[in-house]
């Protein structure tokens, strides 16, 4: 019984932490082409300093209004959700 239960675990744990990565890695590269400029490799620099672990109403306001020096963008839902996947990745590696 436990062994079935831990490969239904596994079973489902797998794909999601596949899902995971394959949505921070796309958020490294809308990061790279949207947010690398200002923000720095580490996501530590630019006026607003450390935007790593923002949550995603935090981001996906700021990229739609723009607040301060930093310009809207024309991002979707899917790739703001992307970019945040990065950013807590940036923050706890």
């Amino acid at each position: 019984m436990r062994r079935l239960l831990a490969t239904l675990i596994l079973a489902i744990a797998a794909p999601a932490a596949a899902q995971g990565a394959d949505i921070a890695a796309r958020g490294a590269a809308l990061y790279a082409d949207n947010c690398l400029e200002c923000h720095g490799p580490t996501a530590t620099e630019g006026e607003v300093g450390d935007i790593r672990g923002l949550s995603l109403g935090t981001v996906t306001g700021a990229v739609r209004s723009g607040p301060g020096m930093m310009p809207v963008f024309a991002l979707g839902e899917d790739e703001i959700r992307a970019i945040v996947a990065y950013l807590g990745r940036l923050r706890s590696g």
